[in-house]
């Protein structure tokens, strides 16, 4: 039978239609049925595993997305009369269907019974209810249900709610309880699958449309499989959809061995940015410390503010323990604070951040981070990246992540504007050096480009400028002035670090110009550099040359004006060979035209220009070679760039050369030039024989291999050189070549040398080349060639495996709003993990190799830049200051470079020999197992720099992590711990950090 009824809003109008059932239909709650778990224990008791509604794990989300979109009941067609009734307007659909029904007229209840086969149903829009028997009353609108399997659906509480025992539902004010209730909540993209052994649940018919749910004696668990890993099992629960989920008395169970238990747990399912508690980071040896040198620590405890749409604030507190602290391993204090922002009509988003360290030893580090990026209109933009610390050392000294011991901390401002057919740019950086007071800055720098301007059919001129400032402050104290001497009011004589700065500024105009199809070339520039402290100048005697004296200078300087002409000339012959002759108005002296200096004052001077004719070929050859086994063909290809030019002799003056600190005995600069240059590149290129039937037009495309690709700087070689001075020809400095080959992808090698003992500009310089640096890098993963050989003779298939993304493990405030998302790092407390954890993957490698070595000088004064002189005054009274200065400069000194002299005399700089190996490896060593290694060792030394060894373990709904890094700066951290996927705060971890110094016995 199916009953059809209307409930109107003041009356109510019941139509009993009987109708023949020529078919048994089948509901999707009956299919849902068959697979269902074993009714719960009795009252009182934790089910011993959640009740789920699907029949095999592998397919458990595909079938439970498949059994919502289903109906749970496939009502008969109605007639004519029921479909009137139906549509009738102001009138509530009620209707019913099951096997067996009987109407009381005296209470207006209806008693509705079914079999396996067809069960019963009630549908009062939008609620429908599905059971073995169910009592429906009309007057109060209420149902009571009984069976195995009741299923109530009602499209405004999302998820199905499912009862194992027994329901009563109130349809009007959609309130009801239930024994043996399944029910499910999604918060932060993640299923949360809930049981409860009695249970009441509320719908909201307000504009929220939101939905309670409140149980006793449940489980909790993300787990899909029919037998979950892992479940909450909690006396109290409370679920309101969309906002929130709470459980009290709670204890965590592994495969139904309780393992911890909980006074709470609770998920915030609510969608954007909430107001609320930051996740503290701590360990477990935080609470329970097993060792007596333990130190403990904490982070990230702090609150979140989510102001507005538009805008929020954090604010955190890091700490670490100063019991039994060191110089080395002091504790801290640190506070982190920060507020992010952005105006969506006026296109302006950025952030501002702040923290504050202090150390028990008594030094303290502001930093300071200022994210700003606003489009004021489609042709102009303002973006800007400002970090600043005000103690290096100490940031230095307390990072244990080793990217961040010697990253850089750089800033950058720039202003972008198009006006017209010229385009501008204006900004600038700043650098600052881990461990070191150093700040190299370049501001303003200004850049003016225009687009091709047509002053004529024939006339086409692109004018740009160019105008920049760069500093450099307290520069580490290279040369013979570290310190200033100065005598007390008492007599006795101090000392004072000297602080030393450097600034250049230069400007450029180029002005180039296509004359039909000729271009001429027009260059101005401009430089003047100061380096602000004391200097040593040896003073050579023209006259005589055994004759030299040293000067101090308070502080030396250049400045120069320079310009340059050239022009093109079409190419004379046509053809593959590409004939190309140039006219070059050049300086005679590599030096600028107009120079002055420390030398001549504020008298500038200047040397002589001469022209400079040349010629230019770059054919490239072909050679083609019969193919072995898989390759049908090679092709060697040879493209030689060679240059003649000529230059007549000219005259330097000594002047010009005096301000530069040379001297016109053995100057070789003003010879006539009768130069040839060569250079070579070429490759050797395999095709692959193709495969598939080429008579019928279906063979794939033949494949092209670079077996090899060797690239060589150019070589000139001066005839008029060689005649002069008797010696060799060259007149290159620097050679060096490329190697590259697809055989083996991600394999670059580079070397250089330097060819001349000695200024090329006089003719002592002595033709002795010598190695000054080297560079390896090798790639390999699981579609390397070379891997794939290696696993297939043990056997190994070695096709890179997809696993499932790590889930990421970084505390955050709050979840990603739909205006203002949030960041991987905010509020100014930089994440201090050092494992970065990453999606696994196949197997890949990478090795580089790096050698960088100075030419040592002849003659003069030599200063080796190692950092022992700089560090020199530290080592009598404060040993342990001394050795944190070595480690920072030889460390943290890589991206700096040694100041530049502005005149010849002065002492020369040469770095200590670097050479260092690195390596960097991914792989999986089961399916679930995963592990990645990263080192870097210094061979010179013979010590490792850096280390980083993860190891992972999928669980299912589990992930182990097991880390060890050391840093540069001798800090190292081990790290294990185990977080549920589905909420990462949830985890059992073990952390262990130590503050010192790496091999601390450096001897200068």
């Amino acid at each position: 039978m199916i009953w059809f009824g209307r409930v109107g809003r003041s009356a109510a109008l019941y139509t009993v239609t009987m109708m023949c059932m020529a078919a048994t239909v089948r509901s999707a709650a009956a299919q849902v049925g068959r697979d269902r778990p074993a009714r719960p224990a009795a009252a009182g008791q934790p089910p011993a595993a959640k009740p789920v509604l699907r029949t095999a794990a592998d397919s458990a989300q595909a079938r439970k997305d498949s059994i919502k979109a289903l109906p749970l009941v496939r009502w008969e067609p109605a007639d004519s009369v029921a479909l009137a009734l139906m549509q009738r307007q102001g009138y509530q659909l009620v209707r019913y269907k099951a096997e067996n029904v009987r109407f009381g007229a005296n209470n207006r209840t209806i008693q509705l019974s079914g079999t396996k086969g067809e069960r019963a149903a009630v549908e009062r829009e939008p609620t429908l209810l599905v059971s073995d028997r169910i009592v429906y009353n009309d007057s109060v609108s209420t149902l009571a249900a009984r069976g195995d399997t009741i299923v109530m659906r009602d499209p405004s509480r999302g998820d199905d709610v499912t009862a194992y025992d027994s329901l009563r539902y109130d349809m009007k004010a959609r309130e009801g309880v239930a024994y043996g209730v399944a029910a499910s909540d999604k918060s932060g993209g993640q299923q949360w699958y809930i049981f409860a052994h009695s249970a009441a649940f509320s719908g909201d018919t307000s504009s929220r449309r939101g939905s309670a749910f409140y149980g006793r004696d449940g489980s909790i668990t993300s787990c899909d499989d029919s037998i979950p890993h892992y479940h909450f099992s909690a006396h109290e629960i409370k679920r309101v959809s969309g906002s929130i989920m709470v459980a009290r008395s709670v204890v965590l169970h592994i495969m139904d061995v309780p393992v911890m238990w909980f006074p709470f747990i609770f998920q915030d399912s609510r969608e954007g940015r909430r107001t609320g508690m930051l996740t503290p980071r701590f360990g477990i040896t935080e609470l329970f410390r097993n060792s007596p040198t333990y130190r403990r620590n904490v982070e990230n405890l702090g609150y979140y503010f989510a102001l507005s749409d538009y805008y929020d604030a954090q604010f955190s507190i890091g700490w670490r323990s100063s019991a039994k602290a060191t110089d080395q391993d002091p504790g801290w204090v640190q506070l982190n604070g920060g507020l992010r922002y952005r105006w969506l009509n006026r296109f302006v988003q950025g952030n501002l951040a702040v923290s504050r360290m202090s150390l028990s030893s008594g030094s303290t580090n502001t930093t300071l981070s200022w994210g700003h990026q606003q489009d004021f209109s489609s042709r102009s933009k303002l973006t800007s990246n400002v970090n600043y610390s005000t103690n290096t050392t100490v940031q230095r000294q307390t990072v244990i992540n080793p990217l961040a011991a010697v990253a850089t901390i750089a800033s950058s401002l720039n202003y972008q504007r198009e006006m017209g057919n010229v385009s501008m740019s204006l900004g600038g950086t700043q650098r600052q050096y881990p461990g070191r007071a150093e700040v190299d800055r370049d501001f303003p720098s200004l850049n003016l480009t225009s687009k091709p301007i047509s002053l004529a059919n024939w006339l086409l001129w692109t004018p740009t400028f160019a105008l920049s400032s760069s500093q450099g402050l307290h520069l580490d104290s290279q040369g013979d002035f570290a310190n200033r001497y100065f005598t007390r009011s008492d007599g006795t004589l101090d000392s004072l670090k000297l602080d030393r700065n450097t600034r250049a500024t230069q400007m450029t105009f180029n002005t180039p110009l296509k004359v039909f199809s000729s271009e001429i070339s027009l260059a101005v520039r401009a430089q003047d550099r100061e380096n602000d402290f004391p200097e040593r100048r040896v003073i050579v005697d023209p006259v005589d040359t055994s004759l030299r004296s040293t000067r101090v200078y308070q502080r030396t300087y250049l400045s120069s004006v320079d310009f340059d002409l050239n022009f093109s000339i079409p190419q004379l012959i046509p053809g593959d060979f590409h004939f190309v002759p140039s006219v070059t108005l050049s300086n005679v002296d590599p030096n600028p035209y107009f120079v002055r200096s420390e030398r001549t004052g504020a008298r500038w001077v200047h040397q002589s220009k001469r022209l400079s004719y040349g010629l230019g070929v770059s054919p490239t050859f072909f050679g083609f070679f019969r193919g072995v086994g898989p390759v049908e063909a090679f092709r060697h290809a040879i493209t030689p760039t060679l240059s003649f030019s000529y230059s007549p002799a000219a005259n330097v003056s000594a002047d010009y050369l005096a301000a530069l600190g040379q001297n016109l005995a053995g100057y070789v600069g003003a010879y006539a030039q009768n130069r040839v240059t060569l250079g070579i590149s070429q490759y050797i290129e395999a095709k692959l024989r193709s495969s598939g039937d080429s008579s019928s037009g279906s063979a794939a495309p033949a494949k092209k291999v670079k077996v090899v690709s060797l690239t060589f700087t150019p070589l000139t070689w001066d005839f008029e050189r060689a005649r002069q001075t008797k010696k060799s020809g060259f007149a290159t400095e620097t050679f060096g070549y490329t190697l590259q080959s697809d055989l083996l992808p991600g394999f670059d090698f580079s070397s250089n040398y330097s060819l001349f003992q000695g200024s090329l500009q006089n003719d002592s310089a002595k033709f002795s080349p010598y190695l000054t640096n080297i560079n390896a890098t090798f790639n390999l993963d699981a579609r390397s060639p070379v891997v794939q050989f290696v696993g297939r003779l043990f056997g190994v298939s070695m096709a890179a495996r997809s696993v499932s993304d790590t889930a990421s493990l970084l505390d955050a405030g709050a979840q990603r709003g739909s205006r203002l998302n949030e960041p991987s790092s905010f509020g100014g407390g930089m994440a201090r993990s050092p494992i970065g954890l990453s999606s696994s993957r196949g197997f890949d490698a990478n090795i580089t190799f790096s050698k960088t070595q100075s030419r040592p000088a002849v003659g003069g004064t030599e200063i080796i830049d190692d950092g022992t002189s700089q560090c020199a005054s530290l080592r009598t009274f404060r040993p342990a200051e001394y050795e944190l200065c070595l480690i920072a400069f030889r460390t943290g000194r890589t991206q700096a470079t040694t100041i530049p002299a502005t005149t010849s005399g002065g002492p020369s700089f040469r770095q200590p020999t670097q050479t260092n190996i690195g390596g960097r490896t991914n792989f999986n060593l089961t399916e679930k197992w995963s592990a990645a290694w990263s080192t870097s060792y210094d061979v010179e030394r013979r010590e490792f720099a850096s280390q980083t060894v993860s190891l992972q373990r999928d669980l299912h709904d589990w992930r182990a992590v097991f880390g060890f890094t050391q840093a540069p700066n001798g800090n190292f951290s081990f790290t294990f711990f185990v977080s549920l996927k589905a909420e990462p705060d949830i985890k059992f971890n073990y952390d262990r950090s130590s503050y010192r110094l790496q091999n601390s016995s450096f001897q200068p």
